[in-house]
C-alpha cells in the first residue's frame, strides 16, 4: 500500500468514525422472557434486518477490496450500512458473518466454508479485533442489534465430541471473554451456520444433539449472559429434538433459515405455494420451538428466477392465498415471536431509489422481496407487538380452517362453515400440539357430532408424538357424543393408561366413505357441559422448564375455559383474547 492511499484512507476511516459518533443511537437491552424477547420496560421485540459477510467474493465479488485491507474492508461495509440506512430501510439488526477469509491461513487449499483444516486461532484473535469487532460496534452506533455467526458453515456431518465441536468450544469460548462483547445488550451469538445431518453416538440422536449444543451455550454462559441463538439440523429447518431437550442457561433463542420449496412451502420457482400447507410445515418444524422461545430467522429472501438476484426463487403472492413471501409473513407474523431479516446482498439493498442501477427492476418489483420488505419494515417500525386487553371469546378445540387439520393422516377436507369434515380413506383429523397439551386438571373430554354418521367415525388421543403411536379410541356408532373420562381411559387394546397430562394429537378417525358434521369438542367436569371456572387451575406438568414463571401460566379464555397448560402454547390457539396469569392477551 502507497503511503498516500495510506493517508487517504486513514482520513476516510476518521471521518467515518465522526459521522458515526455523531449519528451513535442506543439499543434498548433485550432479554428473552418465555417466548419473546422483551425490553427492561417489558415490551415483545421483534426485530427485521440484512446480512453482510466481510470477504472480498461476498463484496461485489472482489470487485471493492481485497488482499486482506482492513481499512479498505471496513470503509466499503461501514458504507453500505450507511446507505442502507440513507435509503429509508427501517433496519434494527444485521447478522454479522465472522467470514473464514481472515482466519484461514493464506496458501492452505480447502475444499468450501465446511473445511476447518486451515483455521488458525491467531488469525481469527487478530481480525476479530481488527474487523469483526469493529463492525459490530459501528451496527450498534447506527441503532442496530447485532447476531455474530462463526466462520463458516457446518461439515455434512456432526457427532457429539467431533473436530467441529471443539472448533465451537474454541471460537465461542474466545468470543464471549471479549470486553466490547460480553453482556453487550445488542450483541447476539448464533452458534452454528446450517448443521446438515447429525449422527447419534448413544442412540438418543435428540439428546446428543441438545448436548452438543449445550456444551457451546455452557462455555458462552461462563463468561457472559448474551443471547443464545441455537440452530437446528436439516440446514436450520428441523428443530424436534430441541421440545423434547431444549437448550438450558436463560436467555435462549433458536436461530432458523427459511426458503422457497421449504416447510411444505411447494416446489422452489413455483407461484403456486399453498399457504395452509407452508403453515402446517412451518407449525411441525418450527412450532415446536417457537412455542416455548423466541426465534430468528437467520436467511431467508425470494425472488422471480429471471433477476438471478435472490438466493430464494418464488414470488410475493398474496397472503393466505399462493406465493412465498407474503405467507411466510403471515405467518411469521401470527406466531407473534419471529425476528427474521432479508439475505439479499446489502449492496442491492442500498440500492434502494437509485434508479440509474443494474438491481433497479428488481429493487421495483413487488413479486420480488425488496419492494414489499421495505414498506413491510417501515410498518414494523412503527408497531408494538405487546399484550393489549380487548373483548373476545375462544373455544378449546377451535374448528376453524387455520386450527384444525383434516389431514394430519390421509388427504382430507374440512369446511369450518359447516363444521363438516370428509377425511382421506381411514384417514384421521384434528388438532396436533407439538407442545402437548396438559388436561390432567379436567374430568371429562367431550366430543359432539351434529348427526349420526354412517363412515366407521371414532374420536382418538394420543398421548405420544406419533400418529404410530396407539392412541385412545372411542367408536361413536349411533351415537352423537362421546364422553371420555381422562382419568381412566386406557390405549386402545392395551392396559396401558393414555396420559392425560401431555397430549399430543385429538380428532377424529373415519374410513373415509362418508362425512361427519363436527359440532364442538371441549373439557367438562361434569361431562356434560364445558368448564367455565377459572379457580384452583392446577399447575401443568411442563417438559419445558423455564425460568421465567409466566411460561407456567395455563391460558383460559375469557369465559374460564382452559386452553393451554402453558402460556408458551398460545401460538397454536386460534386468534382471540385469553387470559394468561390474571392478564386479557390478544393473539
Amino acid at each position: 500500500m502507497t503511503k498516500f492511499k495510506t493517508i487517504i484512507i486513514s482520513a476516510l476511516l476518521t471521518i467515518l468514525s465522526i459521522a458515526g459518533m455523531a449519528q451513535t443511537q442506543t439499543v434498548k437491552p433485550l432479554h428473552v422472557d418465555g417466548r419473546y424477547f422483551k425490553d427492561d420496560d417489558g415490551k415483545i421485540v421483534n426485530l427485521h434486518g440484512f446480512a453482510q459477510t466481510y470477504s472480498p467474493w461476498f463484496n461485489e465479488m472482489g470487485t471493492k477490496w481485497t488482499n486482506y485491507d482492513v481499512q479498505s474492508c471496513l470503509i466499503y461495509n461501514k458504507g453500505i450500512i450507511d446507505r442502507i440506512l440513507d435509503a429509508g430501510w427501517k433496519m434494527d439488526f444485521v447478522r454479522l458473518h465472522m467470514d473464514p477469509y481472515w482466519s484461514n491461513t493464506p496458501g492452505i487449499s480447502t475444499t468450501g466454508e465446511n473445511d476447518i483444516s486451515a483455521f488458525s486461532m491467531e488469525r481469527f484473535k487478530k481480525y476479530l479485533r481488527e474487523v469483526f469487532i469493529p463492525m459490530a460496534k459501528y451496527a450498534q452506533s447506527k441503532g442496530m442489534y447485532v447476531i455474530m455467526r462463526p466462520p463458516g458453515v457446518c461439515p455434512e456431518n456432526l457427532q457429539l465430541g467431533d473436530a467441529y465441536q471443539k472448533y465451537l468450544l474454541k471460537v465461542w469460548g474466545y468470543v464471549a471473554q471479549q470486553t466490547e462483547l460480553k453482556d453487550n445488550p445488542a450483541i447476539m451469538y448464533e452458534l452454528a451456520n446450517e448443521p446438515v445431518h447429525f449422527t447419534s453416538t448413544t442412540g438418543n440422536a435428540s439428546m446428543d444433539l441438545h448436548n452438543y449444543f449445550q456444551a457451546i451455550t455452557d462455555t458462552i454462559r461462563h463468561h457472559c449472559n448474551n443471547i443464545v441463538l441455537v440452530p437446528g439440523t436439516d440446514w436450520q429447518s428441523q428443530y424436534g429434538a430441541y421440545a423434547q431437550y431444549p437448550i438450558e442457561g436463560g436467555n435462549i433463542g433458536y436461530a432458523v433459515h427459511c426458503y422457497p420449496g421449504w416447510y411444505n412451502s411447494g416446489v422452489e420457482g413455483n407461484v403456486s405455494v399453498n399457504y395452509k400447507d407452508f403453515r402446517r410445515g412451518w407449525r411441525s418444524q418450527i412450532g415446536c420451538v417457537s412455542s416455548f422461545a423466541p426465534v430468528v430467522v437467520t436467511e431467508m429472501d425470494w425472488g422471480p428466477e429471471s433477476y438471478g438476484k435472490s438466493w430464494g426463487k418464488a414470488v410475493t403472492g398474496t397472503a393466505g392465498g399462493t406465493g412465498f413471501g407474503a405467507n411466510f409473513k403471515k405467518i411469521t407474523d401470527d406466531d407473534g415471536n419471529i425476528s427474521w431479516l432479508l439475505f439479499t446482498s446489502p449492496d442491492i439493498l442500498a440500492d434502494w431509489g437509485v434508479t440509474t442501477s443494474p438491481n433497479y427492476a428488481f429493487l421495483t418489483d413487488p413479486e420480488a422481496c425488496p419492494w414489499p420488505c421495505y414498506h413491510w419494515y417501515q410498518e414494523y417500525a412503527v408497531m408494538e407487538w405487546e399484550e393489549k386487553d380487548v373483548n373476545a371469546t375462544s373455544e378449546m378445540f377451535p374448528l376453524t380452517e387455520d386450527d384444525f387439520d383434516p389431514s394430519i393422516f390421509a388427504n382430507g377436507t374440512f369446511d369450518e362453515t359447516t363444521g363438516t369434515l370428509h377425511t382421506g380413506q381411514w384417514g384421521f383429523g384434528g388438532w396436533y400440539y407439538p407442545v402437548p397439551l396438559d388436561l390432567s386438571g379436567y374430568q371429562y373430554l367431550v366430543a359432539e357430532l351434529w348427526e349420526p354418521q354412517s363412515c366407521g367415525a371414532s374420536f382418538r388421543i394420543f398421548d405420544e408424538d406419533s400418529y404410530w403411536s396407539t392412541p385412545f379410541m372411542a367408536d361413536f356408532g349411533g351415537s352423537t357424543t362421546v364422553v371420555v373420562d381422562l382419568h381412566n381411559m386406557m390405549k386402545n387394546g392395551t392396559t396401558t393408561a393414555c396420559d392425560p397430562s401431555h397430549i399430543y394429537r385429538v380428532g377424529f378417525w373415519t374410513t373415509g366413505s362418508g362425512s361427519i358434521r363436527i359440532r364442538r369438542v371441549f373439557v367438562s367436569n361434569d361431562g356434560e357441559t364445558p368448564v367455565s371456572s377459572i379457580t384452583n387451575i392446577p399447575l401443568p406438568n411442563t417438559h419445558h422448564p423455564s425460568p421465567n414463571t409466566h411460561h407456567l401460566t395455563p391460558i383460559h379464555t375469557l369465559t374460564g375455559t382452559k386452553v393451554a397448560s402453558e402460556a408458551s402454547q398460545l401460538p397454536q390457539l386460534p386468534h382471540g383474547i385469553y387470559i394468561i396469569g390474571g392478564k386479557k392477551v390478544i393473539k
